[in-house]
């Protein structure tokens, strides 16, 4: 779970701290556009085994680079109206308009998160040159 956090939530919300009616709705949005565009359009590698060389190193072998959709719909484990459903999402799908609705509610976010972020900041402290050279300091 952590992976996933810092793979998908913390890349695309950050590290903000929201806690309002709005940014709850925007990440709920967020998170929609999202898995659209990872589940479609990113192309992801899974490990398959292990090889070793003449030298008896292990490396890891991996298959070729498919969409979670594409490998899904590889399995022939979905319903027919379920697989039909997946593909018309997929046609009707742009790219190139999902990233635009990402970066929109990303930057909204960001403008929201930054009065909190600005309010909160506590004036930097930094060690005085006398406390630096004493035993007692540890701020050297």
């Amino acid at each position: 779970m952590e992976q996933k956090n810092g793979d998908i939530v913390r890349r695309h919300a950050f590290h903000y701290r929201y806690d309002t009616a709005l940014e709850l709705q925007l990440l709920n949005e967020l998170y929609a556009l999202v898995r659209v565009r990872f589940n479609m359009f990113t192309a992801t590698k899974k490990a398959i085994g292990w090889r070793e060389n003449r030298n008896g190193h292990k490396t890891r072998l991996y298959d070729k680079p498919r969409t979670p959709y594409q490998r899904v719909i590889d399995t022939a484990v979905l319903t027919p109206g379920k697989a039909d459903e997946l593909a018309a999402l997929f046609s009707a799908t742009n790219p190139a308009d999902l990233t635009r609705g990402i970066t929109d509610i990303q930057l909204r976010l960001i403008s929201l998160a930054a009065e909190k972020t600005q309010a909160l900041r506590l004036p930097a402290t930094r060690a005085k040159i006398r406390e630096a050279r004493t035993s007692v300091s540890r701020a050297s």
